[in-house]
């Protein structure tokens, strides 16, 4: 349980963070905000400041707990849908309860890191919106892929590496 609260925590606190940054930001965005930007940064899709703010409030709170309601039912699938190495070591019913909770707090890891991610998405929109006339910032958007690209890696790569012990 211990495992759990950390990552639970920080989620929870990303949360906060968010909510508070999108009300406090609400005031920096035009009523009608740039959403949707071309290959050069050239917004080609806008919408109401109004929706953009119910979309992104909705968005942020139901991805993340929908990675991590997804990890939770796994528990109730067949063992021959996993894949992940040693897998009758992992799922003997011994170690289910220790397996199905690690991948409920690795979730919630990743449940974190696509939360930052929408962070970034948002501050994005925001330093796009705030130019005249609206451009995104095409190293800006490549640093937060790479660094959402970089925190997956790490996530897939522990997780094997938990699984490849016995």
């Amino acid at each position: 349980m211990k495992t759990l609260s950390k990552p639970a925590f920080i989620l929870v606190m990303l949360y906060l963070y968010f909510f508070s940054y999108l009300v406090f930001s609400a005031s920096y965005l035009p009523s009608f905000v740039a959403t949707h930007f071309n290959g050069s940064g050239m917004p080609n899709g806008w919408m109401d400041r109004s929706s953009y703010l119910l979309f992104m409030a909705v968005f942020s709170f139901v991805l993340p707990l929908l990675l991590v309601g997804t990890s939770f039912t796994l528990r109730f699938f067949p063992d021959n849908y996993f894949n992940i190495p040693c897998r009758d070591y992992w799922l003997a019913p011994e170690r289910r309860t220790e397996t199905f909770s690690y991948f409920v707090t690795h979730s919630l890891w990743f449940a974190c890191i696509a939360l930052c991610f929408i962070i970034g998405i948002h501050f994005s929109i925001i330093q796009a919106n705030s130019m005249i006339p609206a451009h995104l910032s095409t190293p800006m958007i490549l640093g937060l892929i790479g660094c959402f690209v970089v925190g997956l890696v790490v996530w897939i790569v522990r997780m094997i590496f938990h699984f490849k012990r016995t």
